[in-house]
């Protein structure tokens, strides 16, 4: 055999399918036995090899051993599809492709292929691809972000949903090269937990793989994650090497968990405040299961659960025993509940009570009908109804004491309970009548209106028996004084009235006040002590006949009545316009309030705080101050109650805060190194709800801020607003301080419940303490409870070194006050702070 009749052997019997191309139009030249096989029906030698591949493969055959290929004398191979008709089924191929050498002069270029058969692996290949494109869209799609830790080769992985959910940019890198950097991310008391968690995931902690925790998200706010990890490899100690996992955005699920504990301790308030209980029986059992409150009903001491259904049956009042399993026979599915009353005697003590009773009944579900109730003791109101009832039948049978009930009753609609005097209702009417009557008959009205002066000083020293005691006696001056024509009534408080009929002068009025006011001065006994009481008198009269209306006298009586308070005890004052002009005048302050808000003008000031023991700067509080044109600046004592009064103190909070929260980013970014700042929370901006969200945008780091709130603000009771604000105020990683500790009557109980970070002692149990040991046993006291309690104590009011020297010595924390630092003015707290950094650096 010639080498010729060899090669072609060789080719035709090769494992491999084989043809020779013709380089300009692809045309098969020659082909063995088994590409053949591969390309039957499509292709005959001297025809396109384009016939028998995939549509989509036909440019990369041409950019493989086209015109335009390149292909020389190296090798070239690639990945194509082959079928042996032009609808398939198609087979993957490795194409390999070589040049000839050219035989003669002008012959075309051709080209040897080879294929080889890699279906089975392409196809895995291809399967493998999906199934991880697959699993990457379901891992996108629900949310979850991928992270890979692995510590034997110290590379760390963190998905594309990983960065997003956290408001990382997918194509920087994460903000952090090391655990502890990101550490700082995490929320502060959730921190030790997750660094902890993070510890035991290394040895092989099943109980850590799975925790949720608070990270701060890119644009400042807090999400909830929830992080589940498994180990994959380890190393040969049995400890982790490598660990994957996922991280989940559970923040909605988390408030919605917060919300849904609200509204179930809202509802649990309601119920047990209503004293309702609930049951729920399963209709073909004889359990019943329910709440506290149905053993109270029924007496059951041990208050179970649960409970036999015939233990109950058994205490109903047999006259109202059928009646009730009648109502019970009849329900039916989804209908309107059924309501019924019934008496009991309680299994404890065999009180008969009344409970009121509703049922309906539910289908759970499965075949199983379920009824759910409430019931409610009832015996009050049933008594009550019974009385009604009585008194109703008492009245039908006596005709006099109808009338005689009618009577007491317009009575009281316009009188006085305490003093039994027209009420101001009824003074409006009464001088509405006179004003009429003097427009037609000539004659004049006056309007006396008295004010007991410090009658609030009367109460809080002797008791409000002794308030009610001044009030009767000036009740009864004012009637024996007054003549037959004149009207007495009480408008209110301490304030009374007096409509006095006159001809000419009005200085039988001013004598007649001076009259009323030497009979009230005259000794009270209340007790066994004796006291005097004055009284401050406004008067408006008609100047002609007809001219002022009832309206009016009300209005100037008033304002005269004010301005003769504001004299001071004891005063007289008959209106003029003179004192209409001073009161529109004295709403200046209220516009210049109102003007200095729009125009910026409240500023923070600062002063330092300082540790006890070092001196060294612990923290700054935040005072408002009011810039005036001048230059000069308001104590808070000038324009606090105006502002208070006003409702304006939210909007003076919130811009002191925003400037605070400057300054100290200011101070910050300069290298200066700020401690936290505190600064006063009004309760009024406690119980606004847009707090939480004004405080959500800002930027605030970790250990940034801290708000001190009035002791008063724990001992009262709290509105749902107050309540939620707190809560969300220590999610943001806010600190809590009470201020002016000792001025209130906050409990033990109560510091436990609210959980302060530091309790502020108020500056006049601070004063005296240079010369008294009783102030000193109660201020120790106070930082003894602290430090039980692990609560810091802030001392302010230090004015001299004695202050200060006596605290240390007592175990006070921090010091606060003139013999330190006065509040300073931003650019000053900024020097202040330079100073600091230049000595610690020193």
């Amino acid at each position: 055999m010639s080498d010729a009749e060899l090669a072609f052997a060789v080719v035709e019997n090769s494992p491999l399918a084989i043809a020779v191309l013709d380089l300009a139009g692809l045309k098969v030249l020659a082909a063995n036995r088994n590409f053949k096989a591969l390309a039957l029906q499509v292709v005959l030698e001297g025809q396109s090899i384009l016939n028998c591949l995939h549509e989509d493969d036909h440019q990369r055959m041409k950019d493989l051993v086209g015109p335009a290929s390149g292909l020389s004398d190296k090798q070239a191979r690639l990945e194509l599809r082959l079928a042996p008709h032009p609808d398939g089924p198609w087979r993957w191929m490795l194409a390999s492709a070589t040049i000839l050498p050219e035989s003669g002069e002008g012959e075309a270029g051709r080209a040897l292929v080879y294929f080889t058969d890699i279906d089975a692996q392409k196809r895995h290949e291809l399967l493998e691809s999906e199934r991880a494109q697959r699993w990457d869209y379901a891992l996108v799609s629900s949310g979850l972000g991928v992270w890979d830790h692995n510590y034997r080769t110290q590379e760390f992985f963190y998905s594309q949903t990983w960065r997003t959910l956290r408001g990382y940019d997918p194509a920087s890198p994460v903000p952090f090269s090391r655990t502890q950097e990101w550490l700082q991310f995490v929320h502060p008391e959730d921190r030790d937990h997750v660094a902890h968690a993070i510890e035991r995931q290394k040895v092989g902690d099943p109980d850590y793989m799975n925790f949720e925790y608070r990270e701060r998200h890119a644009d400042g706010h807090w999400i909830w994650i929830e992080c589940r990890g498994d180990a994959v490899e380890y190393f040969p100690d049995k400890k982790p090497a490598r660990i994957i996992g996922t991280d989940q955005d559970i923040t909605e699920r988390k408030n919605a968990e917060a919300l849904l504990a609200h509204t179930r301790q809202r509802l649990e308030m309601a119920l047990a405040t209503s004293q309702i209980g609930i049951f729920e029986h399963v209709r073909n059992s004889s359990i019943v299961y329910a709440d506290p409150r149905i053993s109270e009903i029924y007496g059951f001491d041990d208050r179970p659960e649960s409970f036999d259904l015939q233990r109950a049956l058994d205490l109903i009042h047999p006259d109202d025993l059928k009646r009730i399993m009648t109502i019970s026979e009849n329900l039916i599915v989804n209908r309107e509940p059924m309501t019924a009353e019934f008496r009991v005697y309680r299994e404890n003590d065999g009180a008969l009570r009344h409970v009121r009773h509703l049922i309906r009944l539910y289908n759970s579900g499965t075949d199983d009908e379920k009824v759910i109730g409430i019931n409610w003791d009832v015996t009050e109101e049933v008594r009550l109804r019974q009385d009604l009832v009585t008194a109703k039948q008492l009245a039908e049978a006596r005709n006099f004491e109808l009338d005689r009930a009618k009577s007491d009753i317009e009575h009281a609609a316009l009188h006085d309970y305490l003093t039994s005097l027209p009420n101001r209702r009824f003074l409006e009417d009464e001088l509405e009548r006179r004003v009429g009557v003097a427009a037609k008959t000539g004659t004049k009205v006056a309007l006396m209106q008295f004010d007991v002066d410090d009658f609030k000083a009367v109460n809080s020293t002797y008791g409000h028996a002794a308030g009610d005691r001044v009030l009767r006696h000036t009740a009864r001056v004012l009637v024996d004084m007054s003549k037959h024509n004149d009207f007495v009534s009480r408008v209110g408080g301490d304030e009374f009235a007096m409509i006095v009929s006159y001809e000419d002068e009005t200085g039988k009025l001013e004598q007649m006040a001076r009259r009323l006011q030497l009979e009230l001065a005259k000794p009270l006994s209340f007790d066994d002590v004796r006291f005097r009481i004055s009284a401050s008198i406004g008067l408006a009269t008609q100047e002609k006949e007809g001219e002022s209306d009832a309206a009016s006298l009300l209005r100037e009586s008033d304002l005269a009545l004010k301005s003769a308070k504001a004299k001071g005890q004891g005063q007289i004052v008959l209106y003029s316009p003179d004192i209409r002009a001073t009161h529109t005048t004295d709403r200046m302050p209220s516009d210049r309030l109102m003007q200095a808000i729009d125009q910026d003008d409240f500023v923070p000031f600062y002063q330092p705080q300082y540790e006890a023991g070092t001196l060294e700067l612990h923290g700054i509080e935040t005072l408002a101050r009011w810039r005036h044109a001048d230059g000069s600046f308001g104590e808070p004592a000038s324009f606090i109650p105006l502002a208070q009064s006003l409702n304006l103190m939210n909007m003076i909070d919130a811009s002191i805060l925003s400037q605070a929260l400057e300054d100290h980013s200011r101070w910050r970014e300069i290298g200066l190194n700020p401690p936290r700042l505190s600064l006063n929370l009004s309760p009024h901006r406690l119980s606004d709800p847009a707090l939480i969200t004004s405080l959500q945008k800002m930027d605030l780091s970790a250990g940034t801020l801290t708000f001190e709130l009035l002791e008063s603000i724990f001992l009262d009771e709290q509105d749902d607003v107050s309540a939620y604000n707190l809560r969300q105020i220590r999610r943001l990683g806010i600190n809590i301080d009470v201020d002016d500790f000792g001025t209130g009557y906050t409990s033990i109980i109560g510091l436990l419940k609210v959980a302060p970070n530091g309790l502020k002692i108020a500056r006049e149990l601070v004063a005296p303490l240079p010369h008294s040991h009783e102030q000193r046993a109660i201020v120790k006291s106070i930082i003894e409870i602290g430090k039980t309690l692990n609560i810091k104590i802030i001392a302010e009011g230090v004015e001299t070194r004695q202050h200060a020297r006596i605290l240390t010595d007592l175990g006070c924390d921090v010091l606060q006050g003139y013999w330190l630092a006065r509040p300073l003015p931003a650019q000053a707290m900024e020097t202040l702070l330079r100073r600091k950094t230049v000595e610690a650096s020193a």
